[in-house]
């Protein structure tokens, strides 16, 4: 193709591209940006930290009392995997791109949730959020549910045997 069919072409099509940041870009439906996490939906299950493949969104843990759900700009591939898996729908995908920063911790969100000890034994049950959920959810005895599952078999198995007992008499 020869150079004046090209730019034939090129004057015939006109300007193609948009003269961003002076007009505002082309955002299709399907577009993905960063993620959000609604820290009043989110239980800190966990889901969206083993679905994310590049390890955008991780939970540590400060001092036992409670864990963080941070999720860290920086590494997200806008996929939106996070939000299809999050059981609570407390993450949602926007539309927001223009994500450049000067320092690395304002690429960083948190989402702080206490952590629920079992009444029993001591150890981590759940975050209170994730409590507060399966209340709401499930029909559970309220002092089976502080329990951990160790504890909670233990106690069904007792309550159990009590009864089949009583009733062989």
């Amino acid at each position: 193709m020869s150079i004046a069919r090209i730019l034939e072409i090129a004057f015939r099509t006109g300007r193609v591209t948009r003269k961003y940041p002076h007009e505002p870009p082309l955002l299709t439906p399907e577009f993905r940006g960063a993620v959000r996490v609604d820290p009043s939906k989110c239980w800190g299950c966990g889901a969206c930290v083993k679905i994310c493949p590049p390890n955008a969104l991780s939970l540590r843990s400060d001092s036992g009392r409670e864990v963080v759900l941070e999720y860290f700009v920086g590494r997200c591939i806008f996929c939106g995997m996070c939000a299809e898996v999050c059981p609570a729908r407390a993450i949602e995908v926007t539309k927001e791109f223009e994500l450049s920063s000067t320092s690395l911790e304002s690429l960083k969100y948190g989402v702080a949730h206490r952590l629920v000890r079992c009444s029993s034994c001591g150890s981590l049950v759940w975050t209170e959020a994730e409590l507060r959920a399966v209340i709401r959810s499930s029909p559970v005895a309220e002092e089976y549910v502080v329990l951990c599952p160790r504890c909670r078999k233990t106690r069904f198995a007792r309550a159990a045997s009590i009864r089949v007992g009583a009733g062989s008499e």
